[in-house]
C-alpha cells in the first residue's frame, strides 16, 4: 500500500493523482514499492532550520529527502523550500510546476539509490528527472 502526500504545496500547482501515479511507476520499474512518501512544501526559514539542525549546513536549499527506506520498500520525507522553487523556476527559465515535479522527482530518485555529487551522477539524475517530468506531462496530457 503506497502513501504518498503532497503537504503545503501552492494551491492548483500540483496534478497529485498523476504525480502519485508516476513516482509509483518509476518506484516499481527500480524493484521498489512505496510505504509512505511525504512531500512538504516549506517556507525558507523553516528551510534553513532543517539544514542546519540535521546537516550543520548554514544555507538554504531547495530539496532535503530523509530517507527511511528499508530494503526496497520506500519510506521518506521531503521538504521542499517553496522560495528556493520559484528562484530555480526563474533562474532556469522553467514553470514553477515544472520545477516542482524536478524536485519530488529528485527525491524519489534518492530514495532509488541515485547520487548527485559527482558530474557524471548529476549527469544522470538530470536525464532520470527530465524522463520523469515528460511521464508526468504525458499523465496530465500538458507540459508541465
Amino acid at each position: 500500500m503506497q502513501n504518498i502526500k503532497f503537504i503545503g504545496a501552492p494551491k492548483h500547482l500540483l496534478n497529485e493523482g498523476a504525480l502519485s501515479s508516476v513516482l509509483v511507476h518509476y518506484a516499481s520499474c527500480e524493484g521498489y514499492t512505496i510505504g509512505a512518501l511525504e512531500y512538504n512544501f516549506i517556507d525558507s526559514e523553516k528551510m534553513y532550520s532543517l539544514n542546519k539542525q540535521h546537516l550543520n549546513h548554514l544555507t538554504d536549499t531547495d530539496i532535503i529527502t530523509f530517507d527511511y527506506s528499508e530494503e526496497k520498500a520506500i519510506t521518506a520525507e521531503v521538504f521542499i523550500s517553496k522560495e528556493m522553487m520559484v528562484i530555480n523556476a526563474d533562474t532556469y527559465s522553467q514553470t514553477i510546476e515544472r520545477e516542482a515535479v524536478r524536485l519530488i522527482s529528485h527525491a524519489l530518485f534518492h530514495c532509488l539509490g541515485y547520487k548527485d555529487k559527482s558530474s557524471k551522477e548529476k549527469d544522470i539524475m538530470r536525464r532520470k528527472e527530465e524522463d520523469f517530468i515528460f511521464s508526468v506531462s504525458r499523465e496530465t496530457k500538458q507540459d508541465v
